[in-house]
């Protein structure tokens, strides 16, 4: 059955100071894949919240099956058809499959929990269904990404929801997965489920979109069936008008090439072996912007723990051209090297603390005198980085968890900057930030190269690392298997 499941109109919603949607109305078609793209700050998450009965609207009305809809909590849009896949997914590590799929589905006697077999047979249907690889005995932390997705689909899909939202969902998968992930999709709608998909990776919405709707600064830009959007013009025309909707211009990069001292070798490996590396080496130039390429597992990110002291290696590591012991990342940052980790909130960041209090963390120094800290200093040099790098916040007082994705990515960079490094490490830079939030982050990259930086970037998507780096390493399972000079 075809027509409206969702109706969106004149939705608002306002805090303190800012109005994060104004106005917004569309509508989403019953058993299709609608896609909802913008930048960082355009209002996605605030719509999501208020769908998932997350925050409360300020203005307009939603309608859900012909009926008005205000979720009173998440539980209240669950029971009413309404799950959501958030990237950080909400599965228990600790139990095994069947332990997750039966959370929340036990029966109550005589003050003892029992189990509903009969609900928890429904939800391993689902799951099978879906993904007859995995075992129900399995204890969730041994399963992949992917693979814990399963299981909150199962158990929306068993719970009788309508419409499930996918947040950022292939974020952390393999390429292999994303496709498997698309399959389960494409199932959903034959199960008349409705899928809303947010992503910031555009060719995703052209794979498996039948819809996209644009936000942009809290604002509907407009709905577009994907079929019209795409037209007579190939993927990367698509890509350009949906970015045009998006920015309000045309965002296209190229490789430019750099500045590059080949007679000056700032970081060497050799022979560099871990339980997951095999005899890596290569050489790291002044001003060059050096690429690692390779799906996921390929071994990007065991490189970075290994220069960083974060893993136990074999071989030599050379800087200036003298040998150097890095057991850890405090020797690493002694050095002058540093390093943007690819989960930037976990690792790169203290959260609940401000930009002020997050950018002098790696080198305390720049904000003492006499051994004795000074907030004049460290409100001076947050807000020196927050106006060399751009970064969009209230002031140098905002929580890091408030900022968007680029600017959180920002506030990291500023770390490594205040560190006083020259060798600068990032993986996957521009994962999960949106397409003008990754543009201001690659020409970051290419001004501290012009700088005399040496940067070396981890990455899985292909157009990034061809776009940004003057030289390519393949890795294949631990191993480098080609340099390509760009």
């Amino acid at each position: 059955m075809q027509g409206n499941l969702l109706q969106i109109k004149n939705l608002s919603k306002r805090f303190p100071g800012v109005t994060a949607l104004d106005n917004v109305s569309f509508d989403i078609n019953r058993n299709s894949v609608h896609c909802i793209v913008g930048e960082n700050g355009a209002g996605k998450s605030t719509l999501i919240k208020i769908l998932t009965g997350a925050e409360r609207k300020s203005g307009g009305q939603i309608f859900f099956n012909g009926q008005e809809f205000n979720p009173k909590s998440t539980r209240d849009a669950m029971n009413s058809g309404m799950s959501v896949l958030f990237q950080e997914l909400n599965v228990v590590d600790q139990l095994t499959v069947e332990e997750n799929l039966s959370l929340g589905k036990e029966k109550k006697r005589a003050g003892f929990i029992q189990k509903d077999t009969q609900v928890i047979d429904n939800v391993f249907d689902v799951m099978h269904s879906l993904d007859a690889t995995i075992s129900i005995h399995q204890k969730v932390a041994d399963l992949s990404v992917a693979q814990k997705q399963v299981i909150e689909i199962a158990k929306a899909i068993a719970s009788d929801s309508n419409v499930i939202i996918m947040d950022e969902p292939t974020a952390a998968l393999s390429e292999e997965e994303v496709h498997r992930l698309f399959t389960i999709v494409k199932k959903l709608k034959e199960q008349n489920v409705t899928v809303i998909y947010i992503s910031h990776r555009l060719q995703e919405i052209f794979q498996i979109g039948d819809f996209v709707t644009v936000l942009r600064d809290g604002q509907m830009i407009g709905t577009r069936s994907i079929q019209e959007l795409r037209g007579c013009r190939d993927e990367v025309e698509s890509c350009a008008e949906l970015i045009k909707m998006m920015l309000g211009k045309v965002v296209v990069e190229h490789y430019i090439p750099s500045n590059i001292d080949r007679g000056s070798v700032f970081l060497e490996l050799k022979n560099v072996s871990t339980d997951k590396l095999k005899n890596i080496s290569f050489k790291l130039y002044r001003g060059e912007i050096l690429g690692f390429y390779g799906l996921i597992g390929a071994g990007k990110t065991e490189i970075a723990k290994a220069i960083y002291g974060v893993d136990t290696k074999r071989g030599e590591v050379l800087i200036n051209s003298s040998v150097q012991e890095i057991d850890n990342p405090i020797d690493a940052i002694a050095k002058g090297i540093s390093m943007v980790p690819e989960e930037r909130r976990s690792e790169g960041l203290f959260t609940k603390l401000s930009i002020r209090e997050n950018v002098p963390i790696m080198n305390l120094g720049t904000i003492s005198k006499n051994g004795i800290f000074s907030r004049k200093l460290e409100r001076k040099l947050a807000k020196k980085y927050i106006a060399d790098l751009r970064i969009v916040a209230r002031d140098e007082n905002q929580v890091v968890s408030k900022l968007s994705g680029g600017n959180q990515q920002k506030v990291v960079l500023s770390k490594c900057l205040n560190a006083g490094s020259n060798i600068l490490m990032m993986d996957e830079p521009t994962r999960g930030i949106d397409v003008g939030a990754k543009e201001e982050i690659h020409n970051l990259i290419r001004k501290l190269s012009e700088d005399g930086k040496a940067i070396i970037v981890f990455s899985s998507e292909l157009p990034e690392i061809l776009n940004l780096c003057d030289r390519i390493m393949l890795l294949y399972e631990g191993e480098i298997v080609k340099e390509i000079e760009n």
